[in-house]
Order: C-alpha cells, then structure tokens, then sequence
C-alpha cells in the first residue's frame, strides 16, 4: 500500500460520511458508525501498550474490534477510526494489533490519517475557529478545548491535526500541546470524561438480537439462548430480575 496525502485521507473519510449519510463537518459517533456498519465491538482492559485490535472474514461480510477500555474516551474513539481504516481499506485482511510508541509503517501513517480527516473534518474545524485565531495562526487554549469537545477526541490528536493543517504556528503548537488538559478542561468548568478511561466491558454489537430472533423462531432452546448470552456477559442473573 502506497503513502495517501492529506487531501486523499480527507476523500475517503468525506465518501464514507456520504454513505453514512452525514454532514462533511459534523462530528462523528464512532458507537453510531459501528452500530451502522454492524461492526462487533468490545470494550476491554487491554495492556497499556495496546490500543486495540481488529479483524474480519475472508468475505468482508464481519468485522469485529476491540478496544482498551483503560485510555481515555478521546484516544478510544480515534483507536475506532484508525481500526475502522484496516477494516476497510486493507487489501488483504488479517488481524491487526494497534500498539502505542512504535515505529509507524505506511499502512499505520495511513490509518492515522484517515482517523483525523473522520473525526476532525477541515471544514468542520474551520468553521468553529474564531477569524483572527486561524489568521493569526494562533489558536487559543478555549477554543482547543471546544473543538475537541465538540468532536469528541483527545487534546493531543486535535492540536496535531491544526498543525497537520497548517491552522496553528509551531509556537502555538508548543504552547497547546505542554499543558495538563484535564486541569485546563476544570478551569473552563468542562466535562473531564473525554480525556478519562471509560466504557469498561461494553459491548456494541446485534449478536443479541440475532440470538433473541433464532429463540423467538424456535430455532433454539432456552438454554442455548441463555448460554449464547452469558458468552458476551449479558446473561440472565437474579440481580436482575424485575429490573
């Protein structure tokens, strides 16, 4: 797989929001992304090198990921987009492990990129930064903050996306990234959750449903039902009952 730019990260993230019938510049759910391409998702506490893993059929036809539940909701959702990129732009599909601090091969520089033209639209940002911030180039930490509330990703990967774009000088980058965002978002009196862990043993996915159909159609047992569902955790238990 050859090296894509920008502007072909950009192409492939707008045709995917085309086919999911979203705006160019709006945020992106990632759960709603997975919910609609009937991805198999799964929160998990994974090793803190880890980010998340992914993998498909031959066919194409299923796809399923895991994601580390133990970093932040932000990293979460751009591990989503960056899998989302080897599920569908792989030639060849295999399991894919996403690590954290190691050498990037093309296909990894390639999946970033599109993860940040999916979730951080250059349209969308342009249109949140105040005038005489993007032609000053000096983008101010209240601003940062919203668009990365806005489009639900970490402070990292916003401030390297305005530099990727050329929107922020590299003196305003300097003073953007070497800050404790937790203790900024607090001081602007902003939810914290995005730049905490979270979604611990969530599971995103209709096996339930396929389960709950085949019973209703008589094609299974109760028991089989119920097994089915104690795989993925959400089986019946008696401090549920009644609830």
């Amino acid at each position: 797989m050859k090296r894509i730019a920008i502007h072909e990260a950009e192409e492939m993230a707008n045709k995917l929001r085309v086919g999911l019938s979203m705006g160019l510049g709006e945020s992106v759910n990632m759960k709603t992304v997975v919910r609609q391409m009937k991805i198999m998702l799964l929160y998990k506490e994974l090793s803190d090198k880890l980010c998340g893993v992914s993998a498909k059929s031959v066919d194409g036809k299923n796809m399923f990921m895991m994601i580390n539940s133990k970093q932040s909701r932000g990293r979460q959702h751009f591990t989503i987009a960056h899998e989302l990129f080897h599920l569908l732009y792989e030639e060849k599909p295999k399991p894919h492990f996403c690590e954290k601090n190691v050498s990037k091969a093309i296909s990894e520089i390639n999946a970033d990129l599109f993860a940040s033209a999916l979730l951080m639209p250059s349209v969308g940002l342009e249109r949140m930064i105040p005038l005489e911030e993007l032609f000053a180039k000096e983008v101010s930490m209240n601003t940062a903050i919203q668009l990365e509330q806005l489009f639900g990703v970490s402070h990292k990967a916003l401030v390297f996306r305005l530099k990727q774009l050329n929107k922020i000088s590299t003196q305003c980058f300097d003073r953007l990234i070497n800050v404790s965002i937790i203790k900024e978002a607090k001081l602007r009196g902003c939810d914290t959750s995005l730049y905490e862990e979270g979604n611990k043993d969530l599971i995103i996915s209709d096996y339930g449903l396929i389960a709950r159909n085949l019973y209703d159609k008589e094609k299974i047992s109760e028991g089989h039902y119920m097994e089915l569902l104690n795989i993925i955790g959400y089986g019946e238990s008696e401090d549920c009952i009644g609830c």
